[in-house]
């Protein structure tokens, strides 16, 4: 079976300028057909292309999300180049939570972070 987790990540344009969103969007398609056309093939099922928000979303549920993972690797290295030097203009959101409850991971970069991904913890209570 195995450790589980699930995750969400985000990448949308981080641009000032409205007018400058669908020119960064239209790259962000461009560059997942190409430079992250492994990363598209690997997890296309939980690939999401939300054109009214102009965000590329993947929802990963049920995953084994280890650091020395082929898969992980390269979606770890796109996610490095989006919110790093490399690829300029663009936001990140990442939240991965663990089966274990102190287990979560959240990540925000950019100047101009929407904060659509958050974390909740709730009781509830099934009698």
């Amino acid at each position: 079976m195995g450790y589980r987790s699930d995750l969400v990540a985000l990448i949308y344009p981080d641009v000032e300028h409205e007018d400058d969103v669908q020119a960064k969007y239209d790259q962000l398609k461009l560059l997942m057909a190409t430079t992250f056309k492994d990363v598209t093939e690997e997890f296309s099922a939980y690939m999401e292309w939300l054109d009214k928000d102009h965000v590329l979303k993947f929802d990963i549920p049920d995953v084994k999300w280890y650091p020395s993972y082929s898969d992980v690797i390269k979606f770890e290295a796109m996610r490095d180049a989006f919110s790093g030097d490399d690829l300029p203009g663009y936001s990140t959101e990442f939240v991965r939570i663990g089966e274990d409850s102190t287990d979560v991971e959240e990540e925000h970069t950019g100047d101009y972070i929407h904060y659509y991904l958050s974390v909740r913890r709730e009781i509830e209570c099934n009698i």
